[in-house]
């Protein structure tokens, strides 16, 4: 049986040849025959170039001369990965927060204004002059499940902790982004960030004289909910990008965009004679955007009694363990609700936790998994179902430290659930996944992650000695992107993922 993913993943494949064919000049029939394998890398990869920010370098070169002719001026950026599992155990931030581990910030840094007051979070979160705009250019990542843009308002100390960290709007994503091509895929692109509305018409016109007319996407941050401004007082915001499950054959691709991201930031402003950090213009304050609704009515509910079977046939297959159900919760609020009611981060607390406007992201209970044992998640798939463009489950560790030990996406869980129903129709809708410290004596096969001992140095591998505590866990189920709305699914509508851990009778 074809799996439901790899048709979505071909259906995209498709459309990205197309696209190629033109570049490339490659024939209909070559076109109409790429499958997911190392080739459709090598013609991407040829058709789009390097994954490096000269792709675009002939845009950013007229947009810059732009910025002289209106009298801006400009300071230059740069993109890194942001790896919270790293930074936790390097000293750098108190908490990992509950990172996906398969899909890393890429994260916006900027310099300071000479004579503002400093960034609590340098250089990953940044103030901007009420007058100010940051403008990204560059090319978009290569065919994936899911990728966006997402801005959002850091409040206090990501060292010392705990945070306000709130989404500011939706975010764009691979379904709104506006590029140069027929595709969201390795297109040429440019975002705009300003609360502003005279900045943000000066600098889409420059853009347009650039050539990114067509392909600028702007990003409000609305100064009815945020303070703007270069004063101690000041919010300060951070723009990461996710990327996450390359269609097959993409992998390699995806690492060397994350490795070497193609884009470049600036922040700009209009010049002025004195002090940089007053603004030039007046205040002309854009509004608060309109968020995309999510939920469209259709439900998982009515896939229960097969949910049902699922978890009695895992707990039949284990008959020398006790069984412990766990299900998943509502654990971080919606980001404007969050942000009106100072919900903060700090494990175990969840607070708002950069929750994306494209995602639901439930969470258990912390748990404990000790030596011998193992748990088992499952669930709907939500990208079989449509409810999501990408789902996954991971599993965390401390429940102050937060961080990623394992994970798995859509891709990889579909079809798993055959283990267990596989007399049943439906079956592929589902998934079951283990998660085992229970070694050869436990479960093993291709459904099966196993996790570090209780004893293992979780930091060593970044470098690191700060303590985490591997035997209290935790599981976020992921669920981003409803394709019908463009937005989360609605919580509502899902069947909540659970999880069943098996510890020897």
């Amino acid at each position: 049986m074809i799996r439901l993913s790899l048709i979505r993943s071909r259906a995209l494949l498709a459309l990205t040849a197309t696209a190629l064919m033109v570049a490339s000049s490659a024939t209909a029939a070559e076109a109409a025959s790429i499958q997911p394998s190392d080739a459709s890398q090598a013609k991407f990869l040829a058709a789009e170039g390097p994954h490096s920010a000269s792709g675009t370098g002939w845009q950013t070169a007229r947009f810059l001369r732009q910025l002289g002719r209106y009298g801006y001026v400009s300071q230059s950026g740069a993109e890194a990965v942001f790896d919270l599992n790293e930074r936790y155990c390097s000293g750098a931030v108190f908490s990992g927060m509950w990172p996906n581990p398969q899909s890393p910030y890429i994260v916006t840094r900027l310099p300071e204004v000479p004579g503002q007051a400093p960034n609590t979070n340098p250089p990953v979160s940044w103030r901007l002059r009420q007058d100010e705009a940051v403008v990204l250019i560059g090319t978009t990542p290569p065919p994936e499940e899911y990728y966006s843009f997402d801005l959002t308002m850091v409040r206090g100390s990501l060292q010392t902790g705990p945070v306000l960290w709130t989404s500011i709007g939706d975010p764009i994503n691979l379904k709104t982004v506006r590029t140069t091509g027929p595709t969201p895929f390795g297109r040429s692109f440019a975002l705009v960030i300003t609360g502003n509305r005279r900045t943000q018409a000066k600098v889409d016109k420059m853009l347009a004289a650039s050539g990114l007319g067509a392909a600028t996407n702007n990003m409000t941050i609305p100064p009815a909910m945020f303070r703007l401004g270069l004063d101690a007082g000041a919010d300060q915001f951070l723009l990461g990008m996710r990327t996450s499950a390359p269609l097959p054959g993409f992998e390699q691709a995806l690492e060397r965009y994350r490795a070497t991201p193609p884009l470049q930031v600036f922040r700009v402003r209009p010049g002025g004679s004195g002090n940089q950090t007053q603004p030039v213009y007046l205040p002309d304050p854009l509004p608060v955007p309109n968020l995309r609704v999510s939920g469209t009515g259709a439900t998982e509910l009515n896939l229960n009694p097969t949910l049902q079977l699922l978890r009695q046939r895992i707990i039949d297959a284990h008959p020398g363990y006790n069984a412990t159900d766990g299900v998943v919760e509502r654990g971080f609020e919606e980001s404007y609700p969050g942000l009106q009611d100072k919900l903060v981060i700090d494990p175990p607390t969840t607070g708002v936790g950069a929750l994306s406007n494209d995602a639901d992201d439930p969470i258990t209970p912390n748990f404990a998994l000790p030596e011998g044992s193992f748990l088992v998640a499952y669930g709907t798939n939500h990208s079989a179902t449509g409810q999501a463009a990408y789902s996954s489950v991971t599993v965390y560790a401390d429940e102050k430290a937060a961080v990623a030990l394992a994970a798995e996406n859509n891709l990889n869980l579909y079809g798993s659930a055959r283990d267990f129903i596989g007399d049943q129709k439906n079956a592929d809708k589902f998934y079951a996944w283990t998660f085992s410290r229970a070694g050869d004596g436990g479960p093993t096969g291709a459904h099966v992650t196993m996790l570090p001992s209780t004893n293992s140095d979780f930091c060593a591998q970044y470098g690191g000695n700060r303590p985490v505590d591997l035997s209290t866990l935790r599981l976020v189920a992921r669920a981003y992107m409803q394709p019908a709305t463009l937005s989360r699914p609605a919580l509502s509508s899902l069947l909540l993922d659970r999880v069943l851990v098996f510890t020897p009778k």
